[in-house]
């Protein structure tokens, strides 16, 4: 039997990546989760792993192609030898039925780009003709070219209003598009990939629940912990054990469909040069706080490095806004994602002592917890914040 290496899903907005380099060869014998190509996204350099004990027995994916999620980068078979390649009998688009831990091949997409009516037209994403575009007149006219420079600018219509047409009755014209484009600088690739995320996420219903708790005995107990685990570790924790005990939030939603994944696998934000990369963190319900604060450093060391090894799907993410000096937000989740869990800075609030009938100073952090509504509702989000803010009042059960 040989088990297909596939384009893992590399990020939410990452629909292909192009393979660089491998790091076997054909014939060499590897292990479950050995680092064998790498792969690089719009956003960073990183690589697969091999799903299980054997021998690489064929690539597919040479380096300098480009494959999309889902597609087969070679197979890893049992044995000492090469295997021969076998065609594939499974029907486009359907994963080898012996895949281990391959996430579901996304469905093609393309982006759906308004009419300045604000509707989506029925043309596939592509810039509406000019029969069919808003306001009649010579304004709304595009000719074929112009249509093809916007395409190819990754212009919407809804740009276009900010452009001057010189042409006939301001008409805008191809030497209109340019001079525009001439403005500013191109958005670098990480930031197109944040951009296009987040605009993908704020299409979702969202809503955010916040309470707060106190650290003192959490910051106390780091310091019997190995490694001294931060906030964002003890965060991570909460958040894993809160989604495991029940909650309707540790699934994602495909469509109307709910799938609830095999494990809890969370994302941490990490701020990179333009923008953050976010690296999932897998089971990270089955790690102890130790353990948890050694694979958040090597993942965080990567991702600064600008090579993440695992940018797959997973079910939530933690933001510590509060290394800012921020005692409040509310980040956006990623596509995909049911929640995200915000983190403030710690602040000293005061708090009367019915012992000693004064006043204590105490160290206290808000939580922010903001959530994809069609999921679940308000209750169960309190319900969830609630438990993860016990989690951190009471950090010996973490």
């Amino acid at each position: 039997m040989r088990i297909a290496v596939r384009m893992p899903q590399l990020g939410e907005a990452a629909a292909e990546a192009t393979v660089v380099a491998w790091l076997v060869q054909p014939g060499s014998m590897v292990k479950a989760e050995q680092e064998i190509v790498e792969v690089q996204t719009e956003k960073s350099l990183l690589t697969v792993a091999s799903p299980a004990n054997g021998v690489l027995s064929e690539i597919n994916g040479k380096p300098g192609d480009v494959l999309k999620v889902g597609e087969v980068l070679g197979y890893v078979g049992e044995g000492t030898t090469q295997f021969p390649a076998v065609a594939s009998t499974a029907p486009p688009g359907l994963a080898n039925v012996h895949d281990v831990g391959a996430p579901p091949a996304p469905r093609s997409q393309r982006a759906v780009q308004l009419r300045p009516s604000g509707k989506a037209g029925d043309d596939a994403g592509r810039i509406a003709p000019p029969s069919l575009m808003a306001g009649a007149g010579e304004r709304s006219f595009l000719s074929p070219r112009v249509r093809a420079m916007v395409a190819e600018s990754g212009l919407k219509t809804s740009d276009l209003s900010f452009i001057t047409g010189t042409g006939t009755g301001g008409r805008i014209t191809s030497a209109d598009i340019e001079r525009y484009l001439a403005h500013g600088e191109p958005m670098p690739p990480i930031r197109q990939a944040v951009a296009a995320a987040m605009s993908k996420s704020w299409t979702r219903p969202l809503a955010t629940v916040a309470t707060s708790v106190q650290v003192d005995s959490l910051l106390a107990h780091r310091r019997t912990v190995e490694g001294r685990p931060s906030l964002t570790i003890y965060a991570l924790r909460a958040l894993a054990l809160g989604l495991k005990a029940g909650s309707p939030f540790a699934k994602r939603l495909y469509g109307n469909r709910m799938h609830t994944p095999a494990t809890i696998d969370l994302a941490v934000a990490v701020e990179v040069g333009d923008g953050v990369l976010t690296p999932v963190l897998r089971k990270v319900d089955e790690l102890a706080l130790p353990a948890l604060t050694t694979a958040v450093e090597a993942l965080i060391e990567k991702a600064r490095a600008g090579k993440v090894s695992d940018g797959g799907e997973s079910v939530a993410s933690v933001s510590n806004y509060g290394v800012f000096g921020l005692t409040w937000a509310t980040p956006i989740p990623l596509p995909g994602h049911s929640v995200i869990l915000g983190l403030s800075a710690p602040q000293n609030q005061p708090d009367w002592n019915p012992a000693t009938k004064s006043w204590d100073r105490v160290r206290q952090i808000e939580l922010t917890l903001t959530f994809d509504h069609r999921i679940a509702d308000g209750g169960d989000a309190a319900r969830l914040i609630n438990r993860i803010a016990e989690f951190l009042a009471k950090p010996e059960k973490l």
